[in-house]
């Protein structure tokens, strides 16, 4: 899993992308996985961002996601660019140019 620019402070959310369509998705409340960003579980707990870890590597082991990792987050939004990039989903739909 990586940690590629991931301080670990503040509220955190898990995301991936999913094995089938490649879409971005976020962790929930649920532990499922949500292409939805407002339902992305944002938590400081130690306890639970363990456990969103466990979940991920298993949905890992099982090909549900890839790239699996956590990143920070302020006031409910991603603190980097890119992630607050990839909340917004593709700049236009390539399904379009097929």
């Amino acid at each position: 899993m990586s940690t590629l620019k991931h301080k670990g402070k503040g509220p955190q959310a898990m995301t991936a992308n999913e094995l089938r369509s490649g879409l971005n998705v976020w962790m929930t409340a649920d532990y499922e996985w949500s292409r939805d960003y407002t339902d992305a579980l944002l938590t400081e707990d130690e306890t639970v961002i363990a456990k969103m870890d466990a979940v991920a590597k298993a949905a890992e082991r099982f090909n549900e996601v890839v790239g699996a990792y956590f990143i920070d987050t302020v006031e409910g939004k991603p603190t980097r660019y890119r992630e607050r990039f990839r909340t917004h989903g593709p700049t236009y739909d390539t399904a379009e140019l097929i």
